[in-house]
């Protein structure tokens, strides 16, 4: 494959991902603005789009917007119905209790990726944004994801990560790594101390879903000390919450 058509598909997920950032229609000055790119590709891009009618083209304001086409794509692997519903339910009902960040995370590659964000009401907070990602194997959202792997499959993610120089052996070994699994199985949660961030701690817990629907793990996140110092209420907030989620979950069953 041709670096002009690796390009040229990067540049549509550019585009899509700035329409779901601003939410709005917008016309070909502001793809180029926004994204730097040269006004012939980006031209080229939204008219081949529209002409598939994964965009609609407006003559009289010269702006495009996704179709309804462009949202089916992906409907069946997150079902609005449960993560835009029940899910957010609980993120916020979590929220309130415990006036900490809250974050959503789904397994991506040797990643977890930040799905939804709760903001905390505390003064000082965690902060990170949707879309940006941790390591599977050294996160407090990671781990929850991982025990529910067969042993074997958690190596091969420790080796890739390695391998791509994301982690230094050091910082997480194997030999902890292991470990650290064995005590999330039993425990049913993770506590990590500073993993990503110096000072900050998390508390990740897997988040029951239907069946087919991709996997999510929800943790807090906050000053390592005011977490640990509210771990029991942080874990009796996420067995509720998991309680009522599940049913949800299991309804189809």
């Amino acid at each position: 494959m041709s670096d002009g058509l690796i390009k040229s598909a990067r540049r549509v997920f550019d585009i899509l991902e700035l329409f779901r950032a601003r939410q709005c229609p917008l016309r070909l000055k502001d793809v180029v603005d926004a994204l730097g790119m040269p006004t012939s590709s980006a031209a080229a891009l939204l008219k081949t789009m529209a002409q598939m009618n994964y965009l609609s083209f407006e003559s009289a304001s010269r702006a495009y917007l996704p179709t309804p086409r462009l949202a089916q794509l992906a409907s069946w692997v997150t079902p609005a119905s449960y993560e835009g519903g029940p899910i957010q339910d609980a993120v916020r009902r979590v929220g309130r209790k415990l006036g900490e960040t809250i974050l959503l995370g789904t397994p991506t590659d040797i990643y977890v990726e930040i799905v939804d964000i709760l903001r905390a009401r505390q003064p000082l907070q965690y902060f990170t944004h949707v879309g940006s990602r941790v390591l599977l194997v050294h996160s407090g959202l990671g781990w929850p994801l991982l025990a529910e792997l067969r042993d074997k499959e958690i190596v091969r993610i420790h080796r890739r990560t390695v391998r791509q120089n994301k982690i230094e052996r050091g910082v997480s070994s194997l030999s902890r790594l292991k470990s650290g699994i064995a005590q999330v199985r039993r425990d049913g949660y993770c506590l990590s101390r500073g993993m990503v961030t110096r000072g900050v701690g998390v508390v990740g817990m897997m988040v029951p879903t239907p069946a087919g629907h991709r996997r999510l793990a929800i943790g807090v996140a906050g000053p390592q000390e005011r977490i640990e110092k509210n771990l029991a209420k942080i874990l009796a907030a996420f067995r509720a919450e998991n309680a009522r989620l599940a049913r949800f979950a299991n309804a189809g069953d």
